[in-house]
């Protein structure tokens, strides 16, 4: 199942991708990311809230394919994520400490 999440969702963002403008792209699934985090920060919250026994109920079932299905889906947006914002991480992990100290140098 996972794997066909990733592709339909690859497939999904290659068409908004070359259909709208960067900007909307942009929004568009940065948010899918954020509400994908929120449901699975939710599920996982009312999994905790609900106890923990020996054998689960259907209430309990129906929260643990949520915080499934959104996890993966959570993974699948980082990943869109991080390829859209690739530049601006990849100049966040290979910044230097000489980099931020004439940041800090230029502000004051």
């Amino acid at each position: 199942m996972e794997i066909y999440l990733f592709l339909a969702l690859i497939l999904v963002y290659l068409l908004t991708a070359f259909t709208v403008r960067k900007v909307i792209v942009n929004k568009i699934w940065t948010l899918a990311f954020i509400v994908a985090f929120l449901i699975t920060a939710v599920a996982i919250a009312f999994i905790r809230v609900s106890g923990q026994d020996v054998m689960m109920s259907a209430n309990e079932l129906n929260w643990y394919y949520l915080l499934y299905l959104f996890g993966s889906l959570s993974v699948v947006l980082g990943v869109i994520n991080l390829w859209m914002y690739r530049k601006g991480v990849w100049k966040i992990l290979s910044a230097s400490d000489k980099d931020s100290e004439a940041d800090d140098d230029d502000a004051a």
